[in-house]
């Protein structure tokens, strides 16, 4: 078997190495400058574009891999000459980017959706939020996100006036006036993400479930990240209550209608006791989320030959765990890359006590191997995730601490919260009615210690 592995920031370059490590043969393309000395020793790595693609080419049967949208018209031309293809495509940048065409599509399928509106400049945003009373949806906040990437700490969800005075202060000195965006009344309750593998027709694999914490620091403070820490789960019911809220089954039909490319289809929601509330896809890898849940993978190169040619995969998970991750780091993470005016701070800092790339106790994400050993392989800072196997929340993230310690990195940043965060989620979506008994366990109390 050969994957052609495109990463478009070479975060999920474990995946990679777990493929090499099964036997795949495989050859990672890194598509931004940034990630240009991730996984270097680790994997093998193309020079350029051209030779990915001729490799690839070499053999009708490589299964080409993108983990991430954006891009979408290479993977579409991949499929236009009968390649098998997993993740990208024109649809999922549109589910993704196109926000109106996302909650468009969630909505034709009957799935609650906050009231939303789309704008083409960002002072269009700013005077609608300023002139609307809300619905009784929402709870006096907004969210503010744009129609493209510009960076985990420019998605505003927060009370209204803080909202209103980050997209003067702070989007549009650094962006400019002219983003297309939505603004969207916020709802109160907890964030829940669901994911499944579309193969092309159906919809196979347990339902995965997901809570995760952006903030940086400890006790939720800080800048937003794309994800410090986590807890993922898979459903054992064949349909789930989260998954009828969100008409999984319903949304099948839409996804056969728009030739939906194989991949992984996660909907962040916002549960409580009205319903699930729409909120964006991520019809792609989740980092972290996927670096922890591919610890539940019996074979990681099955799964994806399983996508990729229409297969089944239940057979592939264990769902009888729960998984856990946390987050690490070194400075000058999480300021944005774009800010940094080609500081190299954390490139080559040297990584000890790591026992694991992907399977053990760590996965690494932001790691390359030089004549010295492992070292940190960016600029901005991405180490790994610490990552725990266990159904007790609690000492799963007990797990993960011990983890933390042994890891020897200059200026290492970690949560450690992780157990009383993600307690107090389950509680509040056990109030809800939303319970993750008996995919999880929880000691009575704990995030009170």
């Amino acid at each position: 078997m050969r994957v052609a592995f495109w990463s478009e920031e070479g975060m999920s370059i474990a995946w990679a190495r777990r493929l090499c490590d099964e036997g795949t043969s495989v050859l990672v393309y890194r598509a931004k400058p940034s990630a240009k000395r991730i996984g270097d020793g680790l994997v093998p790595v193309a020079t350029s574009r051209e030779e990915w693609f001729a490799w690839g080419m070499a053999d009708h049967q490589t299964i080409w891999f993108f983990d991430c949208t954006n891009n979408g018209h290479i993977p579409d031309r991949l499929r236009a000459q009968g390649r098998l293809v997993v993740g990208g495509g024109s649809f999922m940048d549109r589910l993704e980017m196109d926000r109106a065409f996302g909650q468009k599509f969630a909505e034709t399928n009957g799935i609650l959706v906050p009231p939303t509106k789309s704008f083409s400049s960002v002072t269009a945003a700013i005077a609608y939020m300023k002139s609307t009373k809300q619905q009784e949806v929402g709870d006096g906040g907004w969210a503010w996100k744009p129609d493209r990437d510009l960076g985990c700490s420019v998605t505003l969800v927060d009370d209204a006036e803080k909202v209103i005075s980050s997209c003067e202060r702070l989007v549009i000195p650094r962006f400019g006036d002219s983003v297309k965006c939505i603004v969207q009344e916020r709802v109160p309750g907890v964030a829940l993400s669901t994911a499944r593998w579309w193969n092309g027709m159906s919809w196979t694999g347990p339902y995965e479930g997901t809570l995760e914490e952006k903030k940086f620091m400890d006790g939720d403070m800080g800048p937003a990240t794309g994800c410090s820490l986590n807890t993922v789960w898979f459903y054992l019911e064949a349909t789930p209550k989260i998954a009828s809220a969100l008409k999984w089954d319903d949304l099948a039909l839409g996804m056969r209608k728009n030739n939906a490319p194989p991949g992984l289809y996660d909907i962040n929601a916002v549960v409580n006791k009205q319903g699930a509330w729409f909120l964006e896809w991520t019809p792609r890898l989740g980092i972290d989320s996927e670096l922890t849940s591919q610890l539940a993978f019996t074979s990681l190169s099955s799964v994806l030959y399983q996508i990729a040619t229409g297969g089944e995969i239940d057979h592939l998970v264990d769902v009888s765990q729960g998984y856990h991750g946390v987050r690490v780091s070194v400075p000058p993470y999480p300021t944005e890359n774009d800010a940094l005016k080609g500081a190299k701070i954390s490139m080559g800092s040297p990584v000890n006590g790591v026992t694991s790339l992907w399977h053990g106790d760590f996965v690494m994400a932001g790691l390359m191997h030089d004549k010295e050993g492992l070292a940190v392989g960016n600029d901005f800072g991405y180490v790994g995730t610490a990552v725990s196997r266990n159904r007790q929340v609690n000492a799963g993230f007990e797990q993960i601490a011990a983890t933390i310690k042994k890891i020897d990195v200059a200026y290492l940043q970690a949560r450690t919260d992780g157990a009383k965060i993600i307690t107090a989620d389950i509680e509040k979506m056990a109030s809800f009615g939303w319970g993750t008994t008996p995919y999880l366990e929880i000691e009575e109390n704990a995030y009170a210690r």
